[in-house]
């Protein structure tokens, strides 16, 4: 084989090479509601002195959540829950960190915009993610619903895109 075949063979397989790497790399993207039941595992609370019912709670849930479109995107991940709720208004809110069979795990922070038990809406924003879903943005709303003592039930709605 002459040279010049030789660096065409060689430049089609590094054409190919690329185009195959890319459409790996492929942006994931869409609209996501996942399902969640949470287990609170360990909770504490500080009464503040200051006014009647004053108190500041610090806790920790832990389940899972399930993708209600029918898709892979977060289906059956480890679903937990560190929040701070201050009763007087000072701080609502926490991060979720979602981790998938993989071992690949998306971090959010959420803010509580309404609270009246047993029901707390807020919304939430992807903030980092690693292995499969690094470089994860997006954001959406959430709805969690006390239904017995230290178990909830969480909808969680937005959009989300993994480049």
């Amino acid at each position: 084989m002459d040279k010049s075949a030789t660096n065409g063979c060689f430049a089609l397989t590094l054409l190919a090479a690329s185009v195959c790497f890319t459409s790996l790399q492929a942006e994931e993207a869409g609209k996501w509601r996942g399902l969640a039941v949470l287990v609170t595992t360990d909770s504490k609370t500080a009464e503040i002195a200051d006014q009647e019912g004053h108190a500041i709670f610090l806790g920790h849930d832990d389940g899972v959540v399930f993708n209600d479109n029918g898709g892979a995107f977060l289906d059956k991940a480890r679903y937990e829950v560190v929040f701070v709720a201050d009763t007087a208004g000072m701080v609502d809110g926490g991060y979720k960190t979602f981790t998938a069979a993989d071992g690949s795990q998306v971090f959010a922070r959420f803010q509580s915009t309404e609270a009246a038990p047993p029901v707390f809406k807020g919304t939430w924003e992807f903030i980092g993610g690693t292995g499969a879903y690094q470089g994860i943005t997006g954001s959406g709303e959430y709805v969690y619903t006390s239904v017995a003592d230290g178990v909830g039930w969480d909808t969680l709605e937005g959009e989300y895109k993994v480049p």
